[in-house]
């Protein structure tokens, strides 16, 4: 049924009072469901103002908003003084058949009125019981307080008018906000509860509750966990809670419903608070507390750990511009950049020694006014949650149950040389309470001496032990984690690569979790467990794209503890906004359109898109490619002064961790489920635990969590490397848009900025995607390329760009006619090359006469590369700036190819400036040096153009293994790149090969390229 067909269904012929219903229905869409750029969770709120504007929208002038609202509702679902909703419930139906995603549902205007109904629960002045919620929904509706047809009714739709809400937020991926109608308890009323128990004003404040609890961004918690955080942060004088949000929450009945808004909101924040300031522990300051952040990442031969501190600036105009205290006492110059969500962080080039970060008090200021100190205390034990914002591993207070952790433990100390027992309490701790898996880690490239690193941790128990670091807050949870998240306004997985459902619930033994379709709540799987704890692997289940929703059911209870919604993409179901993404190509009429594309604005234009050019090939070759390069000496490591923090008296608490907790007087009441104390010597905030056992526990002399079992669950495996082939899947579904998006997948498959920088070139020289770059060549926008099937110099055709599964299943079939079968080649350092070997007598025409809605291109990467420009014409094309000031400057040394020290950059070359918590990367030639100018490129090609400019060239050829070689760090530039990676199609590898000196250095490898590219090649870059 199309919109047109739909629309006459819903209004009727001559039926106005679907129509006016219909326009009110259309008026609440507007109002409560605006289209928006922020990801933010949207609620039903049927407050004065946004009445009085939905009226408006209506067109509705009796003054009167909300008896105008019911009337229009009652006249559409009310006939003869019953209610019927079959008619509301078929039109629904309808639209849910409809591929038009922005049309609203015709139920809002209906359940606007059942949050209506829910508000008024709060009133007493009237004569109905404050709990009575269908007596008041029955008044809005003109009928009798106990019309059991109305309960009747609303039991038997109102799941689906709601999960119909849901779903049409979801379809928009978040652009009219994200779904928030979910109901824990209270199955059918708990519904509108939902939308209506807590103001707006309230929920903007839950952020600075998370904060002060230490909750992570984005962490999915149960509602009965949040209880406890509730119950203090609402009792306490200081909390910035109103008090009509503390009245309801000292009623019993309303506290699991605050609990749920609370859960749905935690959920979706990304760490901002609004006035951080407000937000004290232990009398200090939240906000002005540094955090270490860790990554453990993958390099050419062996793994390191990245270590890095954070912070939240409470100023609005960070620069990036810190100092620290050093161990002299002086204050002294470092560099944080900006992150997600507020988070700063010390720049990946800034040497600093994280020895004594983790030894010693970290003090920070700004270098400008207003001066704001920021501080972080040493810990024995420091705790690492994963962070889906920040794609990293941030510290935190303590350890989450079912969270991916890594734990640093000092195993000596520094001041004392005395060896600490704290890695073998840790050992024992994740023995018993921990998914097995987990690694110590003693020495590795990156760890301090003296410190051990668990990775791979998943606690499933709650220990009891003396470290805090290890005992979690919440005792009950469900976690998704895992998998490659898709970047959206809404939260959403790769298909190819579902996130793990992990279980773990201290109060009972018994555990079920469901998977069902969000929909129809069709169950399609079910795990359970006799353990107390779960983990279940969605990979195994083969869901195709579709929203789901995991439940987690304990004992015999019959409502779920806590769910979570599941929503699988891939490229066969593209993003709402692919349609919006930029149409990029990379136009030569610009000798520097080599290094970014750009939108196409006339087909007349010399661009190349993806493996297909239009270009002429007019460069002939006038030098010869050989084995001897200028740059054979062994490369030089340059070492920088490491930033050095104080260390605190080796006899302080901070250092033996003797601290002298002050907890809160008990008076023989019932103590909270924690107690926070806050060391007097050091300012240190500690929560313990107060939780009573178990009842099968106390008949127990076993520790606390003895019959939780660990054993039966599934080991952690340890990640083979990054998912590239998911990665590109989740590319192709998104189409294109802004770089963070791409950022943002690059991140999750490792960490660090060094690999998105790795990730962004790799599929960019593949011809999978086009970049775009602004005037300092920094990526902002990128697009999927079209569709091509490209020849490589091996004889084989391979897909590049938007390849989703339909359109390669369409190739395989063509081609299975003429005897040919499409492989797919897995790679180590990039996605698996799809390709096959021709077997037609002539393969293009064929080709193009079996598969005409596709690009063929033949000799794809000697095309290209006759296509492109000298690289002195690069250079001239180049934008002149005067030169850029600087802290420290170093320059490329073309004999080592490396970079050295240089206090004068003031002459012709390569420069590589420090300045902040950035390097910038220039060149210039010898009428730059005069004019005072210099040019700022890419790192990769002011190192070409430095080798250009003394008439030689950074890439050797071996006719032998037809291969064209550079040093580690040189890689080819923009397009040059694309033209060879296309011959072979398949990434450059790194080789050790010997120097003259011979030892041994890194090269780059672009394979399967013959004399005569090579030669092009050579003649570009050289002449």
């Amino acid at each position: 049924m199309g919109t047109e067909d739909w629309m006459r269904a819903a209004a009727g012929a001559n039926d106005g009072t679907w129509a006016e219903y219909l326009e009110w229905n259309d008026a609440v869409a507007q109002v409560l469901y605006p289209m928006t750029d922020a990801s933010l969770p949207v609620y039903m709120d049927m407050e004065v103002a946004e009445l009085q504007k939905i009226a408006e929208y209506a067109r509705d002038e009796s003054g009167d908003p909300r008896k105008a609202l019911t009337r229009a509702v009652r006249a559409a679902s009310v006939h003869k003084g019953k209610i019927d909703l079959g008619a509301l419930v078929q039109r629904t139906a309808a639209w849910s058949r409809t591929k038009d995603r922005n049309m609203p549902p015709p139920c809002l205007a209906f359940l606007a009125v059942t949050a209506l109904a829910a508000e008024d629960m709060g009133i007493t002045d009237d004569d109905i019981a404050g709990n009575a919620y269908y007596a008041r929904l029955a008044r809005l509706l003109g009928l009798p307080d106990a019309d059991t047809r109305l309960r009747q009714q609303y039991a038997n739709h109102a799941e689906f008018l709601w999960r119909c809400l849901n779903r049409w937020l979801d379809d928009l991926d978040g652009a009219r906000g994200i779904p928030t109608a979910y109901a824990l308890t209270f199955r059918y009323v708990g519904l509108p509860m939902s939308q209506a128990l807590v103001r707006e004003g309230d929920r903007q404040k839950f952020p600075v509750m998370f904060a002060q609890f230490g909750l992570s961004p984005g962490m999915h918690l149960a509602p009965e966990d949040l209880i406890t955080y509730l119950d203090v942060w609402l009792g306490s004088e200081q909390s910035s809670a109103s008090n009509n949000l503390r009245h309801l929450w000292e009623r019993p009945a309303t506290r699991e419903r605050i609990a749920t808004v609370a859960a749905v909101e935690l959920a979706n924040w990304d760490g901002t608070i609004g006035d951080e300031s407000a937000v004290t522990v232990g009398g200090t300051p939240l906000a002005t507390r540094a955090t270490l952040v860790a990554n453990v990442r993958s390099g050419f031969i062996e793994q390191s750990l990245g270590l890095s501190l954070g912070l939240r600036p409470l100023t609005g105009d960070m620069d990036g511009k810190m100092e620290v205290l050093s161990t002299d006492g002086s204050w002294i110059d470092i560099g944080f950049a900006p992150g997600t969500a507020g988070l700063w962080r010390t720049s990946y080039n800034q040497a600093i020694d994280f020895g004594s970060i983790l030894e010693g008090v970290v003090r920070l200021r700004h270098a400008a006014e207003p001066v704001i100190e920021y501080k972080r205390f040493p810990r024995t034990v420091i705790p690492l949650v994963y962070d889906e914002l920040q794609s990293a591993f941030v510290e935190s207070e303590r350890l989450q149950i079912g969270a991916d952790s890594l734990v640093l433990v000092r195993t000596v100390s520094n001041e004392t040389k005395v060896k600490t027992k704290a890695a073998d309490e840790v050992e024992r701790v994740l023995a018993a309470c921990a998914r097995p898996g987990y690694r110590r880690i003693d020495i590795l490239n990156g760890l301090p001496p003296g410190w051990a690193l668990f990775k791979d941790v998943q606690l499933f128990g709650s220990p009891e032990t003396h470290l805090n670091e290890l005992v979690p807050l919440a005792r009950n949870k469900l976690t998704l984690a895992g998998g490659l998240r898709i970047p959206s306004k809404i939260r959403k997985w790769s298909t190819h690569s579902p996130p793990e459902v992990r279980a773990a619930v201290q109060s009972e033994l018994e555990l079920l979790v469901t998977l069902s379709e969000a929909t129809s709540e069709l169950v399609l799987h079910e795990w359970k467990s006799h353990t107390g704890s779960l983990v279940a692997s969605l990979s195994d289940a083969n869901l195709p794209d579709g929203d789901y929703r995991v439940s987690l059911y304990t004992g015999k209870k019959s409502t779920p503890i806590q769910q979570s919604s599941i929503r699988l993409r891939s490229s066969a179901d593209v993003d709402t906004s692919w349609e919006n993404a930029p149409r990029l190509a990379y136009v030569l009429t610009d000798p520097v359109g080599i290094l970014t594309a750009t939108e196409v604005r006339s087909e007349s234009e010399m661009f190349i898109d993806g493996l297909a050019t239009n270009g002429d090939l007019n460069v002939q070759p006038i030098r010869k490619a050989s084995s001897k390069v200028v740059w054979n000496s062994s490369r030089q490591v340059v070492s920088r002064p490491t930033i050095q923090v104080g260390t605190p008296d080796p006899k302080s608490c901070i250092v033996t961790g003797a601290h002298h907790f002050v907890l809160p007087t008990y008076y023989g009441k019932t103590a909270a489920k924690f107690i926070e104390g806050e060391c007097k010597s050091c300012a240190m905030v500690k929560r313990f635990p107060t939780w009573p056992r178990n009842r099968w526990q106390k008949k127990s002399d076993s520790t606390a969590d003895s019959l939780l079992s660990i054993d039966e669950l599934e080991s952690v495996e340890e990640q083979a490397g990054p998912n590239w082939d998911a990665a590109l899947d989740a590319l192709m579904h998104l189409g294109g848009g802004s770089i963070s998006t791409l950022e943002s997948i690059a991140l999750q498959l490792e960490g660090s900025l060094l690999f998105v920088d790795t990730f962004i070139r790799t599929l960019e020289g593949l011809g999978h995607i086009a970049v775009e770059r602004n005037e300092l060549f920094q990526a902002t926008r990128w697009e999927i390329s079209p569709s091509c099937i490209g020849e490589t110099t091996q004889g084989t055709f391979r897909l590049t760009g938007f390849w989703p599964p339909q359109d390669a299943d369409e190739v395989k079939t063509r081609l299975s006619e003429f005897g040919t079968e499409l492989a797919v080649v897995s790679e180590r350092a990039g996605p698996s090359v799809q390709c096959f070997t021709h077997r037609m007598s002539d393969v293009a025409s064929t080709l193009e006469k079996v598969l005409p809605r596709f690009a063929i291109v033949t000799h794809t990467g000697l095309a290209i590369l006759s296509s492109l420009p000298t690289l002195s014409a690069v250079a001239r094309a180049l934008t002149r700036v005067p030169m850029p000031g600087f802290q420290s400057a170093e320059r490329f040394d073309l004999q080592t190819a490396n970079w050295v020290r240089s206090t004068d950059p003031y002459a012709p070359g390569a420069y590589r400036l420090r300045r902040g918590f950035e390097s910038v990367y220039v060149y210039r030639s010898p009428d730059d040096v005069s004019a005072g100018f210099a040019c700022i490129a890419p790192v990769h090609l002011v190192k070409h153009l430095a080798a250009n400019d003394a008439d030689v060239t950074l890439a050797g050829f071996s006719n032998k293994s037809r291969a064209v070689f550079v040093p580690r760090g040189c890689d080819l530039p923009g397009l040059y790149a694309r033209a060879l990676i296309a011959m072979s199609g398949r990434v450059p590898i790194t080789t050790l090969a010997p120097s003259k000196d011979g030892k041994k250095r890194k090269c780059l490898v672009y394979r399967c390229v013959e004399q005569q590219a090579a030669d092009i090649l050579v003649t570009l870059l050289s002449t």
